[in-house]
């Protein structure tokens, strides 16, 4: 057996891991350093419902009633069927992505009207 040529592959393989865990606590650190921002981009619950994420993240408002063509505006896309016709795609859960656009940024939903298409979202209601 080439022992030396083990070692020295070893050794290649333990310089890699270095840098790899180097580049994670990097990110690790950019994280921290975002605070909040940070979080926000964690939260969302999926790509798709991020913009309404920001969008309620930044508005200072207590209560907002947004329309189902508002909120598809603001997020770029139509909403799903589902969310359309199942009122249960609203409830304030962490295991619905579209709920997670609104739960961790601090709004529940406190009203849903699935046939004249609105939602009112509330702050610190818990």
């Amino acid at each position: 057996m080439n022992y030396e040529k083990i070692i020295i592959e070893l050794l290649d393989r333990i310089k890699t891991l270095e840098e790899k865990v180097a580049k994670l606590e990097e990110v690790k650190t950019n994280q921290a350093s975002m605070g909040n921002a940070g979080k926000s981009e964690e939260i969302t619950g999926g790509h798709k419902y991020r913009a309404l994420t920001l969008y309620l993240k930044k508005s200072n408002f207590e209560r907002i009633k947004l329309t189902f063509a508002e909120i598809e505006k603001i997020i770029g896309s139509p909403l799903s069927y589902s969310a359309r016709t199942n009122r249960a795609n609203w409830a304030n859960s962490t295991s619905q992505s579209l709920a997670c656009s609104w739960l961790k940024v601090g709004y529940k939903t406190v009203e849903v009207n699935l046939l004249s298409e609105y939602v009112v979202f509330e702050k610190g209601i818990y």
